[in-house]
């Protein structure tokens, strides 16, 4: 009997990296339009077959490996546990939000932490460096992925368009330091500004990886409000993307929804230039828990076409 359980367990493990096999065929219709049934991935069927009432305890052991991961600071050995959980419950919304939630705000988070790590160790070294050419060239540098940083943190837009400008301008600035390389006299220095440029590459990735994630999720669960609203939030709080914001908050209010999905509908309606929708939105918000606020954002709407701060 105990040797059954093991060889059960050993199919489990053998099962699950079937999940990564899956070729997103005709996956920009499915996010996009979301009109088609259920996906499902190569082997999905059969695993479903064999693992059976199994794949509740294939979750749950993927979770406290993911706990584990994420508490030691190995965040990037989650994504594929997360696909993993997500294949084998693809109508869990807890995986959909929690993995696109730590991908584009945690791990996202994480990356830009490091970088002042990196800064130190960079203005240690300059301070000893003479080279003044050298130091120079540097020093722009650093100062300019620094400001790029802080911005993707803060208040940056991350929409397409500004993603592709920013990832064309760190690439600009890989191009700069190794066609200064032979004149930095200080390997560890070009390693370290090298890594410094890598982090907002490496921000917008989880970022854009954060968002994929929900839009993959919402094909197996377009039936609910959940990952439109957490699509809608992210791109609306974390992206600064406001036209993408929009269009899934409204796919959101579509279906039996909490109140708070048309109070973040209404800001992002503002944000996005749409001033009357964003009034319209707020008036459907009079008489509820929101009244007040409402009452509010309505005169002031109306008076100086501004509300949200």
């Amino acid at each position: 009997m105990k040797r059954n359980w093991v060889r059960l367990f050993i199919a489990i493990l053998l099962l699950i990296p079937i999940g990564f096999l899956q070729v997103s065929i005709d996956y920009s219709k499915q996010i996009e339009n979301l009109e088609s049934s259920i996906l499902l991935m190569p082997g999905q069927i059969a695993g479903s077959l064999i693992l059976s009432g199994f794949k509740g305890l294939a979750a749950d052991l993927l979770w406290l490996n993911i706990e584990n991961y994420w508490h030691s600071g190995q965040h990037y050995k989650m994504l594929p546990l997360l696909e993993a959980i997500a294949w084998l419950q693809p109508t869990y919304i807890v995986v959909w939000a929690v993995g696109g939630w730590h991908m584009a705000y945690n791990i996202f988070s994480n990356v830009r932490a490091r970088a002042n790590s990196i800064e130190e160790q960079i203005e240690k070294i300059l301070s000893k460096l003479e080279n003044k050419q050298e130091k120079e060239v540097i020093i722009k540098l650093k100062n300019e992925i620094k400001e790029l940083i802080e911005g993707l943190a803060r208040d940056y837009a991350k929409t397409d368009e500004k993603i592709k400008e920013y990832l064309d301008f760190i690439n600009n600035c890989f191009v700069k330091i190794d066609n200064f390389k032979e004149k930095i006299g200080n390997k560890e220095m070009y390693n370290l500004v090298k890594e410094f440029i890598s982090v907002p590459m490496e921000m917008l990735y989880w970022y854009s990886n954060g968002v994929s994630f929900l839009k993959k999720g919402i094909t197996y669960n377009k039936d609910r409000y959940d990952l439109y609203f957490e699509l809608g939030w992210t791109y609306y709080h974390k992206g600064k993307d406001y036209p993408n914001s929009v269009r899934y908050l409204e796919k959101a209010i579509k279906f039996p929804h909490p109140e708070f999905v048309d109070d973040v509908l209404a800001h992002a309606y503002e944000k996005n230039g749409q001033i009357d929708l964003a009034i319209k939105q707020w008036e459907k918000l009079l008489n509820t828990s929101f009244h007040s606020i409402a009452v509010r954002a309505i005169y002031s709407l109306k008076t100086t076409g501004k509300f949200t701060p």
